[in-house]
């Protein structure tokens, strides 16, 4: 008897309009192909190296603090129903924790930095090291330049039945 292996989706998220397009481009190709989504936000904790001589700083703002899973949650889109999306926050640098995540994974999806698509300024160095050294398929994300209309709007403007808001978010 074979047990059919998870397929699984790693995207990469920071709180970014690109990262948030990137997901959601992920949840839907999630429910095309039957699989999970990785949401994975990557944070570097702040130096704590200083000169035997400085003068100790104060304590760092909560910003610098790491941020929990439940951080991520309103990055999800409403319309990702029957979707299992894992949330997972690590800290290191972002394409090493990026890559050591798609390992096995399906494809790794990321949000662009730059304004312009296709552009070199588009492509930062998380982008850069993800596509010369993923095991998988990278695909990248731009944020959509206007305001567009949600998903689950143009369903119902189409006539297609409303769906549950219940997911299976992990």
């Amino acid at each position: 008897m074979t047990v059919p292996a998870v397929r699984r989706i790693v995207v990469g998220v920071d709180g970014s309009a690109e990262s948030a397009a990137a997901l959601r481009w992920a949840c839907r190709e999630a429910c095309l192909r039957g699989a999970e989504v990785h949401a994975v936000h990557a944070w570097e904790a702040p130096c704590h190296s200083v000169a035997s001589y400085a003068v100790p700083a104060q304590a760092p703002p909560p910003s610098a603090e790491a941020p929990g899973p439940e951080s991520l949650r309103g990055l999800v889109p409403d319309d990702a129903v029957g979707i299992r999306i894992r949330t997972e926050v690590a800290e290191g640098l972002a394409a090493r924790v990026l890559l050591d995540r798609c390992a096995g994974a399906d494809m790794l999806v990321l949000g662009s930095a730059g304004d312009t698509p296709g552009s070199l300024r588009a492509a930062g160095p998380v982008i850069r090291a993800c596509l010369r050294r993923a095991v998988c398929p990278v695909v990248v994300i731009s944020a959509p330049s206007g305001p567009a209309m949600p998903a689950h709007a143009s369903a119902r403007a189409s006539g297609e039945g409303s769906r549950s808001p219940a997911g299976a978010y992990v």
